[in-house]
């Protein structure tokens, strides 16, 4: 699992989300989300926006 954090995170659905850690498999394919809470381990931080609205969901 890889983990990056980024400023803003569009979803397919449209609804954005803002300082969050995102989690990928080994392929970069998202996996799931969550607040960004502070220091995390194993976490780049990447920011700027990361969009999926052209994803399917």
């Amino acid at each position: 699992m890889k983990r990056r954090a980024y400023h803003h995170l569009i979803l397919p659905d449209g609804s954005v989300h803002n300082l969050v850690v995102v989690e990928f498999d080994e392929q970069y394919n998202y996996v799931s989300h969550h607040p960004l809470q502070g220091e995390e381990a194993f976490v780049e931080w990447v920011g700027g926006t990361l969009n999926l609205s052209n994803q399917k969901g």
